[in-house]
C-alpha cells in the first residue's frame, strides 16, 4: 500500500507540472508577440471555415512539446489504475477507505471533467482540474508522511500555525488558479503595487462567477475587464498572507530541534522561492518556465507544509 501511494504521489506531482504548461501554454503565456496574444483562445472571424480550423490543429501539432497532453492522459490513466488498486486494498482491509474513497471520487471527477477541458473558455472546468489535482496531492502527501499522533503538548503552537500556513496556502493556489482562469496574469506589470493601487477594486465578484463562459471577440482573444486586475491583486496580499504564515511556523520549527529545524529550513527556501518566482514571472514578461515552476514549487511547499503538520504532531524533534 505504501508503494501505491509513493507512486501516486509522483504521478500525481508529474500531472501538475504537465498540467499547468498545457493550461497556460494554451493561454498563450510567454508567446509571440507578449503579451497582445495573451488569451488567445478562440479562431479570429475570418479564420472559421474547417479548412483554417485544421490547419490550425496541425500548427498546434507541430508544437516543441506537443508530446505533452497524451503524456499527461498516459500519466493519469496509470494514476487511475494505481488508485483503484489502493481503493480495493483499503475495502479488503478496512483501513485508510475514507482517503481512498475520496481519492477514487476524485479521480472519477477530473476523468469527467477532462471530457469538457478541451479549451480554457470556462472558468469553472480550469478551476475544477486545478482544485481537484491539488487535492489529491495533499490527500496523498498526508498518507505517505503521516505519524502517529503523539501527546506533544510542547508543540502545540508549532502545529497550530502549520495547520493555518496549509489552510492560507490551500486558499493561495485556488486563488493563483482564478487568476490563470481569467487570463490575469498579466493585468498588472508592476511591483509592489498595481498600476498605481493595492486593493481589489471593482470586478472581483465577477472573478469568482464560475459559472460564465469567457466571451471571444472577433479576433479570437477573450474579452476581460476590471476583474482581472482586481482577482491579480487578491493574489499578492494572500501570498502575503502565507508568506508570513509559513515563515511563523518554520522558524518555530528551527527552534523546536533536530528533526523539525530541516522540515523548518525547507518550507522557509520553498515559500522564499515561491515569492521569488511569482515576482519574477511580472519582471521578466512571465516566460513559460516561471510559470510553471510557480505551480510546482506551490506542490513542493504543500508537501513539506504537511511533513512538518505530521512531525510536530508526533512530538518529533
Amino acid at each position: 500500500m505504501r508503494k501505491l501511494v509513493g507512486t501516486s504521489l509522483l504521478l500525481v506531482i508529474v500531472l501538475v507540472v504537465l498540467s499547468a504548461y498545457i493550461r497556460l501554454d494554451h493561454s498563450g503565456i510567454g508567446c509571440t508577440p507578449w503579451p497582445a496574444c495573451y488569451g488567445n483562445i478562440g479562431v479570429p472571424v475570418e479564420s472559421t471555415s474547417a479548412a483554417d480550423a485544421y490547419e490550425r490543429l496541425l500548427d498546434e501539432a507541430r508544437e516543441p512539446l506537443s508530446w505533452t497532453t497524451p503524456l499527461h492522459r498516459l500519466v493519469a490513466s496509470v494514476l487511475g489504475l494505481s488508485i483503484l488498486a489502493m481503493t480495493v486494498i483499503s475495502v479488503t482491509t478496512g483501513r485508510d477507505w475514507l482517503i481512498t474513497g475520496a481519492l477514487l471520487g476524485l479521480t472519477v471527477f477530473l476523468a469527467w471533467l477532462g471530457i469538457y477541458s478541451g479549451g480554457l473558455h470556462d472558468p469553472g472546468v480550469v478551476m475544477g482540474n486545478l482544485a481537484g489535482g491539488f487535492a489529491m496531492l495533499g490527500l496523498l502527501g498526508w498518507m505517505l508522511l503521516r505519524k502517529k499522533a503523539d501527546d506533544a503538548s510542547a508543540y502545540a503552537p508549532l502545529r497550530n500555525w502549520t495547520l493555518v500556513a496549509i489552510i492560507v496556502l490551500g486558499v493561495q493556489i485556488l486563488l493563483g488558479g482564478l487568476t490563470s482562469a481569467n487570463f490575469a496574469a498579466s493585468a498588472c506589470r508592476t511591483l509592489p503595487d498595481c498600476h498605481g493601487s493595492y486593493l481589489p477594486g471593482p470586478g472581483l465578484s465577477t472573478a469568482f462567477d464560475l459559472t460564465r463562459e469567457h466571451d471571444v471577440g472577433e479576433t479570437g482573444m477573450v474579452l476581460g475587464g476590471p476583474e482581472r486586475a482586481a482577482i491579480h491583486k487578491l493574489h499578492r496580499l494572500v501570498a502575503l498572507a502565507a508568506l508570513a504564515a509559513v515563515l511563523v511556523a518554520g522558524l518555530l520549527a528551527v527552534r523546536a530541534g533536530a528533526d523539525l529545524r530541516t522540515v523548518g529550513i525547507v518550507v522557509i527556501v520553498l515559500a522564499a522561492g515561491e515569492v521569488s518566482l511569482g515576482a519574477t514571472a511580472i519582471l521578466t514578461d512571465l516566460p513559460i518556465g516561471v510559470a510553471v515552476a510557480h505551480n510546482w514549487i506551490a506542490a513542493l511547499l504543500l508537501l513539506g507544509l504537511l511533513k512538518l503538520y505530521a512531525e510536530a504532531r508526533a512530538g518529533s524533534g
